[in-house]
């Protein structure tokens, strides 16, 4: 015990910044960390407090208990082994530590465990942020007790248990008996291609609701006819326990933290027979075929250009390290499947129904929704798939490379930002048709005023203004206080507080320009001018934007230490 809380105690050391970047950050994590809590982190737990409380009051009434909040924890839980499975892998298997902790007279079980508990603190703070929701919109819903309140508590802190432990004993496992698995690159490959699928799978397995509304949801839900909440009770039965503890049942508490503790049990078990042999050998060089690309880009500046060979450098970086694939590149792939599915759920009841039918009959207000909606989307895409908002932090170690190369920083500025808006502008310019193609669908041929031709245009426009303000001025928060150490890619991007720091600013951005133009419309100004004063606004952003990541962040860069 006593080795498993020292080791705990050096893995959480090291997730502080270093002196160095104290000294660069003064108060700006403070400050910035304060704004993702106010701004990202809350609101998303209100928001998934509101979602429960309301499908919760529906079940409630039809005679049923727990089944709402059960299906949204599930869901969570889905997300935690999604996003899970990568972190533990590199964690337990590809960070520098390894060959220094191999060597001590510690047990397996005693490395894992203080790994796995380092995981569970580190990663899932934005989990416990949302069983809070659910927790608290359940019990608004259902009654406040005692009892209910010391079971969120427990549930708040131990929900993230069982999915890691699943993490952890897949992992275990699939190393142990598989020897070709030994290199990060391809093992990142297939977890990313797991991770894909089991995210279009548990969307797709939604699809079984017909026609779906907040009143046959619940319905289904009541009735215990919900295909996929029986599935997930089966692999995750600690979370229906959760909530008949937080219903009020004792028993039910009991044999909650029982299974947390014989998932753990089981998973050091393993761990103490199999983590040795699987660790040993392993290959943590990185592909050298980045290194590879890089070197053939530079060296190619002659004949193509300094900025075309940078530019070219950034693209294969991205493109082919797989955890920068994933979460830059195919996260963009996964809204629209989230998109259609929902549609298909909702029939022809779906929520964009009340827009859509003023909206093609020409109504100003219903094209003010529409436009402040691609803002929305368009803003939150970009700054979500961090590929500006790390991109000076994806250099780690390297970073010297920049400054020290026979290329202005203000050109490899340029070129990051510049990878960011073709590939999220192109992922904006798909979303826009296909929105554009689903109304021609979902009007059926109907006549419709001139204006709704122009709408497209106007807001392929807008959205590349927002994608250029997002990647500018994201890149440009990451010049400020860059993530350069770092083990693995994972933890560039996922450890990395620029990435939520920059969203949280560039949403309060956004909704303060909604606000404006809203209050247009309703001043009596027109709807005209409120769409004219968003595209003003956003023209704007992204005009500072610019300017501040090309000035501000080449000083940025060179302060560096």
């Amino acid at each position: 015990m006593t080795n498993f809380i020292k080791l705990l105690l050096i893995f959480l050391k090291t997730t502080e910044i270093t002196s160095t970047e104290k000294k660069r950050s003064k108060h700006f994590y403070k400050i910035m960390g304060t704004a993702i809590l106010l701004l990202i982190m809350l609101p998303a737990g209100a928001l998934v407090g509101f979602v429960t409380y309301a499908l919760s009051l529906a079940v409630l009434d039809k005679g049923a208990s727990t089944e709402a909040a059960n299906i949204v924890l599930h869901i969570i839980a889905i997300l935690s082994v999604v996003f899970g499975f990568n972190v533990v892998v590199n964690i337990f298997y590809f960070s520098n530590d390894i060959e220094n902790l191999l060597p001590l007279p510690l047990k397996p079980q005693e490395i894992v465990g203080a790994k796995f508990t380092y995981s569970l603190l580190s990663e899932n703070i934005m989990e416990f942020i949302l069983t809070v929701g659910v927790c608290v919109g359940f019990m608004f819903a259902g009654g406040f007790s005692f009892m209910g309140v010391v079971s969120s508590i427990v549930g708040i802190i131990t929900v993230p248990i069982v999915p890691l432990a699943y993490c952890g004993t897949i992992s275990v496992v699939l190393m142990y008996v598989t020897h070709s698995i030994k290199n990060r690159d391809f093992l990142n490959k297939i977890t990313g291609v797991g991770t894909a699928l089991l995210i279009v799978g548990a969307l797709l397995a939604l699809v079984g609701v017909n026609d779906f509304n907040a009143e046959a949801f619940a319905q289904t839900l009541a009735s215990g006819d919900s295909t996929f909440l029986n599935v997930m009770n089966g692999i995750f039965p600690q979370i229906p326990l959760l909530m008949g503890a937080v219903y009020g049942s004792v028993s039910d508490l009991f044999l909650y933290i029982l299974i947390n503790i014989v998932c753990v049990v089981i998973f050091l078990v393993i761990s103490s027979k199999m983590y040795i042999k699987g660790v040993s050998d392993i290959n943590t060089t990185k592909s050298k075929k980045d290194i590879n690309d890089t070197n053939r880009a530079i060296s190619a500046s002659r004949e193509r250009g300094i900025f075309a060979s940078y530019l070219k450098k950034e693209f294969l970086v991205l493109f082919r390290t797989p955890p920068f694939f994933m979460d830059c590149i195919a996260v963009n792939l996964l809204w629209p499947v989230f998109f259609v599915v929902v549609i298909i759920l909702q029939g022809q009841t779906n929520f964009l129904s009340s827009v859509l039918d003023p909206y093609l009959k020409g109504d100003l207000s219903a094209m003010l929704y529409v436009t402040l909606g691609v803002i929305v989307v368009s803003v939150l895409v970009t700054a979500i798939n961090s590929i500006a908002s790390a991109g000076i932090s994806r250099e780690g170690r390297h970073f010297e490379f920049m400054r020290y190369i026979p290329v202005p920083l203000k050109t490899q500025l340029h070129a990051k930002a510049v990878a960011s808006v073709t590939i999220s502008g192109l992922g904006m310019v798909l979303y826009i048709i296909a929105f554009n193609i689903y109304c021609m669908v979902y009007n059926g041929g109907a006549d419709v005023p001139a204006t709704v031709f122009v709408m497209p245009i106007v807001h392929l426009v807008l959205a590349l203004i927002c994608v250029w303000f997002v990647s500018y001025f994201g890149l440009f928060m990451d010049t400020i206080n860059p993530k350069l150490v770092w083990d693995d890619e994972i933890n560039a991007l996922r450890g990395n507080y620029n990435v939520f720091i920059n969203t949280a600013i560039v949403l309060a951005t956004t909704v303060a320009v909604c606000l404006v133009s809203l209050a247009m419309m309703w001043c009596g100004a027109g709807e005209g001018v409120g769409i004219a004063a968003a595209f003003v606004l956003m023209a704007v952003l992204s005009a500072v934007g610019y300017k501040l990541c090309i000035s501000k962040g080449v000083e940025n860069l060179m302060s560096v230490e």
